[in-house]
């Protein structure tokens, strides 16, 4: 977003960028940015406050007053998540074998067996709400997985939407995973709480599993191309405290 930022600017549109994490903004310096405090998935604050909302939006709008840039200003307010902010890669002890396909193939069992379950509040979510988030990849829900899997091993499989490389292909992959996962549980459970679903999908899913492997495979990889899924924050960040890996050398998970 900071990057288009300065497109826009070069067309004479004027821009605010919002975002969680300062040290981007730091670096990419757009033109007007405001930092949130707040946990990762909540932009304006908690679902269905439109007050707090638009609170946030003059807050931010308020930076088009400015006459010289690049301006950053953080937002008073601060939502807190459970045992401080959240972090962004798995502990380095995390290290996974990308030999182990075996065992990848067997989380990816899981994983689809999950989704299967999964599959009926997802439909009755879409069917409520008019709507889905899922799609942005152009794969279909049960390939999600399977693409995943194919770079914990190793591979470079290609994006499954026409004109992204593999890297940015795979960020839209994730995103439709965990978007697959969270509608279907916010609608059959009907909660809105984002830490509640964060910690069930890292600490709970098999899905949340997987990724967190992916993270760990590319944290420790010499191949430029997927080192880019941790220098690009591709992996969600998460907060909470989590055991090993399958395939790490450490015990108790």
């Amino acid at each position: 977003m900071s990057g288009l930022a300065r497109y826009f600017e070069e067309a004479d549109l004027s821009t605010v960028v919002i975002g969680f994490v300062r040290e981007h903004m730091q670096a990419y310096k757009p033109p007007r940015a405001m930092w949130l405090n707040f946990p990762m998935g909540r932009p304006l604050g908690k679902p269905n406050n439109p007050d707090y909302q638009k609170k946030v939006i003059r807050a931010a709008f308020e930076l088009f007053d400015r006459s010289t840039g690049p301006v950053l200003e953080d937002f008073p307010d601060v939502i807190p998540v459970r045992d401080g902010r959240m972090g962004y890669a798995i502990p380095p002890e995390y290290v996974v074998s990308r030999n182990d396909v075996g065992d990848v193939d067997a989380l990816l069992a899981e994983v689809q067996a999950e989704i299967a379950q999964l599959r009926p509040a997802y439909d009755a979510a879409v069917t409520a709400r008019g709507r889905t988030t899922v799609g942005a990849s152009d794969l279909d829900v049960n390939l999600l997985a399977p693409h995943i899997a194919e770079f914990v091993k190793g591979g470079k499989p290609k994006s499954p939407r026409k004109g992204l490389s593999p890297i940015p292909g795979l960020k839209l992959v994730i995103e439709d995973l965990q978007a697959f996962y969270s509608e279907a549980r916010t609608h059959r459970d009907d909660i809105d709480d984002f830490e509640l679903l964060g910690e069930w999908f890292w600490m709970e899913t098999k899905a949340g599993l997987l990724i967190m492997w992916l993270e760990a495979v590319a944290l420790h990889t010499e191949d430029k191309i997927l080192r880019q899924v941790v220098d690009m924050s591709l992996v969600t960040p998460r907060f909470w405290s989590v055991g090993p890996l399958p395939g790490s050398s450490a015990s108790g998970w």
